[in-house]
């Protein structure tokens, strides 16, 4: 029989971490599953770190002899994938035990729903908790049902911690192979034909660490977008009656938004010129926003003084009652 779950997990030069993920698959208590591994054309030890799980699980290993990118990699385990239902997990992130039998058991009673997606933990490179909840951490909360316009407003879905029906990839097609990343513009397509739903449980876990890429800055350039930024500009070019749903002044701000984002990340890099050519985007599409104006600001001061300010900030919000400084965060996590 074949199993109703096939995980797909892309990875390169994962011996880091890999082993605690499978691992955390091995302690699911939903058993029916085939994991796919994807390695990218890994150079260390992540082949024999895999294979050695072989006898303990269902494991399909396929290897590129040489990268080919996140994408191209998810879509590969979507295409040796046998099971109905779906799920992604990244070498370097984790689940906790009732993950798959929560979601699993979430879409056989909600057959009208095409995608479901969990509460997550943040932790750092060596496992130390960042955010027990990061929907408590950061009093954020997520709508179910026809989600499409909160979605493109605000990328809130974590790939470890979705179960999609695999007829949502027959129906709409895999990720786009252009995008560096595609799993915003992924959910975003899903959302825009099917149900989307949210639960509240904390399921997964999601790690944070310098080896990782980062998704808000292109590759140290100051002439590309973000992840996010493309995503929307994509799924405008597909759907382009978007635009009259929406309005041109909430895609504006949201682009806008974006651009402040990437703003905001070159300036903690201390690229003050950066900085201010992607406030320039933000402010030609949203002049009046006072948040891009002070922070453009900021990008005429000396690097030693914004380091200063910001100082400063950061004392006077660990006064607060919060766990962790929650607007670093979720540009750090970025989710989408």
């Amino acid at each position: 029989m074949n199993p109703t779950v096939s995980i797909v997990m892309p990875v390169l030069n994962g011996e880091r971490f890999v082993g605690e993920a499978i691992r955390s698959i091995l302690a699911q208590s939903y058993r029916n599953y085939e994991l796919i591994v994807v390695d990218d054309g890994s150079t260390d030890n992540t082949r024999q770190l895999v294979m050695a799980f072989g006898g303990k699980l269902n494991l399909q290993y396929v290897r590129h002899e040489s990268p080919r990118g996140i994408a191209p990699s998810m879509n590969d385990g979507i295409r040796h994938a046998t099971g109905d239902l779906i799920a992604f997990l990244d070498h370097d992130d984790a689940w906790f035990p009732e993950f798959l039998m929560t979601q699993v058991t979430y879409l056989q009673e909600h057959p009208d729903v095409g995608m479901v997606h969990s509460d997550f933990q943040t932790i750092d490179a060596q496992g130390a908790v960042l955010e027990d909840s990061v929907a408590v951490c950061r009093g954020r909360t997520r709508p179910s049902g026809n989600v499409f316009r909160d979605l493109f407003m605000d990328s809130f879905i974590v790939g470890n911690s979705v179960l999609i029906r695999k007829e949502c990839f027959a129906s709409l097609g895999l990720f786009d192979e252009s995008l560096r990343w595609g799993d915003y513009h992924m959910w975003l397509r899903i959302a825009r034909h099917y149900k989307v739903d949210y639960v509240g449980k904390v399921l997964t876990i999601y790690r944070q660490h310098v080896t990782q890429s980062t998704r808000s800055v292109s590759a140290g350039r100051a002439d590309g977008d973000s992840v996010a930024l493309m995503a929307i500009k994509k799924i405008l070019e597909l759907c382009p009656e978007i635009r009259t749903e929406l309005g041109e002044k909430t895609i504006r701000h949201r682009m806008a938004a974006l651009y402040y984002d990437m703003a905001y990340q070159w300036l903690t890099n201390e690229h003050m010129s950066n900085a201010r050519h992607y406030l320039a985007k933000a402010l030609r599409l949203w002049p009046a926003n006072l948040r891009f104006l002070r922070l453009y600001g900021a990008t005429l001061l000396r690097p030693s003084h914004v380091r200063a300010l910001r100082q400063l900030w950061r004392h006077r919000r660990s006064r607060v009652s919060r766990p962790v400084d929650a607007d670093r965060l979720n540009r750090l996590t970025n989710v989408g």
